[in-house]
């Protein structure tokens, strides 16, 4: 540690106030200390800035770090629910059945709505996510595909010729296992802890976690493309049925094309159905063509019936008319034959005619049923294209968000890589700043080794100019003693002189107020070059050139003291050689009273140079705990 010590001023005045004469030296100030402490504040006040910056700007840095491991953590969270949801949908649609009629319909209505929530769940939560995706999406089983999961070869449906009946299965298919979506990414145990990485591994895992967010990104992108596969291969399913179906009623035959084993069942009961509308029409189409060929009235065979049926009520009555009572058969056995023969054609035509009509009847039954059935069926298709079209558009903004996403994380990059550039140039300048402290603590070194040499100089004048102001001292107290004693030998003759010399008592009185003056200045030079010798103790960082002008500084006090020397010893001797009388004794006395207190004012360099420890009041800025200066 380097010591700092202080100059004071003595407490009390050594002697009365200097007047201003042109023999007296200037006094020299402190100036140069006060402007090397105000630098030296200065300079600690930037560097202490400088710190608290780099500190601001590392602390902004771990605080955006946290906030973006935050909002990781919550998406974490919603895409591990979101992962569960879809689970357990999946684990639904597995072990339900496949059954083709109304309530499976809805069923699968309502799980399209189901999905287009989902989907615009995640377009919405992927909006309000600032950071990427940090979950895995989990993968579906191998032995699983598309086939899988609209299989319909066991349980396709039944119809007979009368009405569309279904079965169910006779047991449901087994589940396929899947791994738990939501299990931790490490390592949880009672003797792990989270350890908050350092400011220096802020980068390398920033970098890592934005490969594993973009890979974990682009799995769930092709799990969600699977999922759209998979929903687009069961609609285009429904619709390809839904277009046979139509071909077939509105043409009467269906196309021969390959389809899977789960609508071949389908369009093969559709197809025995039309050909056996088609039979049973052409059937009654020829029955009523016999019947019309009979020559009676009616636009339909059901009319023609009732029309023959009531001329031959009429005939009977007619007959019953004409011959009362039970007619004989003719005498002929060809008249009876022919009537047994036209009862028995009579009784087949109105048997085959109430069948006729009664499977006409359940024909147009089951027409009416698979209208129906084509209808809603149809009204379904349509819904289901509609939400297609929904979701088609909602997987394109799915994809518009991707790409906006994509278009976030060149910029996160971008960011990153600025970051990583201005952490690379703080380094730079911290180093920069160490070779500078480096070089400064050198130059110090060197600087306070040339001012010890300074000092080595300035101390060994120092001992000169004692020297010197000793002997001129010595000097003094021999011209005094010597005046004394003129004083002494004259001080009896001053009783008889005092007449003679009164006008002349005046002027020797002003010659003594001007050599007390004199003494005086000469005290004062003497304080004056004891404080010189103070200033230049203390100044220990100038230069050599404030040196060689201190020196001449001091060689011009000491020119000025000798002048001043040789003046109190020219007038002395001038007083001596002028002085008689009885008043010489006394003025005597009190030139030598005061050249003793002027002795004693002299010969006490000591309690001038007196150093006092001084309690010292600290600004705040921590100057007294760093490194002092000796001055």
């Amino acid at each position: 540690m380097v010591r700092r010590t202080s100059l004071t001023a003595p407490n009390r005045r050594s002697a009365t106030a200097p007047t201003s004469g042109a023999g007296s030296a200037p006094r020299l100030n402190g100036q140069p200390a006060a402007v090397n402490l105000h630098q030296t504040i200065d300079g600690r006040v930037e560097r202490r800035m400088r710190r608290n910056g780099l500190r601001d700007m590392l602390n902004k840095i771990d605080q955006e770090k946290r906030r973006g491991e935050q909002l990781a953590k919550a998406q974490i969270t919603k895409l591990k629910a979101e992962l569960r949801a879809r689970d357990r949908e999946i684990y639904r649609m597995q072990n339900a059945t496949m059954i083709f009629d109304t309530e499976r319909i809805w069923e699968l209505e309502q799980q399209v709505k189901e999905l287009k929530g989902q989907l615009a769940t995640k377009s919405i939560a992927s909006e309000e996510a600032t950071q990427y995706y940090s979950c895995v999406w989990p993968s579906t089983p191998s032995v699983a595909s598309t086939d899988d999961l609209m299989d319909m070869a066991q349980y396709e449906d039944q119809f007979d010729d009368m009405a569309a009946q279904t079965n169910t299965p006779s047991r449901a298919r087994p589940p396929f296992l899947t791994p738990p979506a939501t299990s931790p990414t490490r390592p949880v145990s009672p003797f792990s802890k989270d350890v908050s990485p350092t400011a220096d591994a802020h980068t390398e895992m920033r970098l890592n976690s934005q490969d594993a967010d973009k890979k974990q990104l682009e799995d769930e992108i092709a799990s969600l493309e699977f999922e759209i596969q998979k929903l687009t291969a069961t609609l285009d399913s429904y619709n390809a049925l839904g277009a046979r179906i139509s071909d077939a009623l509105s043409g009467g035959t269906l196309r021969e094309k390959g389809t899977s084993s789960s609508l071949e069942a389908i369009e093969n009961q559709v197809q025995l159905l039309l050909q056996t509308m088609s039979e049973r029409a052409a059937a009654v189409a020829h029955l009523t063509n016999a019947i019309s060929e009979l020559g009676f009235a009616g636009t339909d065979a059901s009319e023609m019936i009732m029309s023959l049926a009531s001329e031959f009520r009429s005939a009977r009555l007619e007959l019953e008319y004409l011959a009362p009572g039970e007619p004989t058969l003719p005498v002929t056995a060809h008249g009876a034959d022919i009537l047994d023969l036209l009862l028995d054609r009579l009784r087949t035509l109105s048997r085959k005619t109430r069948e006729d009509e009664d499977s006409i009847d359940e024909y147009h039954e089951i027409e009416r049923s698979l209208r129906k059935q084509l209808d809603s069926r149809i009204s379904v298709m349509e819904e289901l294209n509609i939400k297609l079209t929904e979701t088609y558009r909602a997987l394109d903004e799915k994809d518009s968000h991707i790409r906006e996403l994509e278009i976030g994380n060149s910029r996160l990059k971008g960011a990153v890589d600025g970051y990583v550039r201005d952490i690379t140039e703080l380094e730079g300048l911290i180093e920069r700043m160490e070779t500078e402290h480096r070089e400064s603590i050198n130059a110090h070194a060197a600087q306070q080794k040339s001012s010890e040499e300074l000092l080595t100089a300035k101390n060994t004048t120092i001992a000169e100019l004692e020297a010197k102001i000793e002997e001129a001292v010595a000097q003094t107290a021999e011209l005094l003693n010597e005046m004394s004693s003129t004083e002494a030998n004259f001080a009896r003759q001053t009783i008889t002189i005092r007449k003679q010399h009164g006008a002349a008592l005046a002027v020797r009185d002003t010659r003594v107020a001007e050599l007390r003056d004199e003494i005086d200045r000469v005290t004062e030079s003497l304080r004056v070059a004891r404080e010189t010798i103070h200033a230049l103790r203390a100044e220990n960082s100038g230069m050599r050139g404030m040196m060689e002008e201190e020196r001449r500084k001091a060689k011009d006090a000491m020119d000025s003291m000798k002048e001043e020397l040789q003046r109190v010893l020219y007038l002395s001797q001038s007083f001596l050689e002028d002085s008689h009388g009885a008043s010489a004794s006394g003025r005597a006395a009190t030139i030598q009273g005061e050249s003793d207190d002027s002795r004693t004012i002299v010969c006490n360099p000591s309690q001038m140079g007196t150093r006092r420890s001084k309690r010292r009041y600290d600004s705040g800025l921590e100057l007294l705990n760093e490194d002092e200066v000796d001055i």
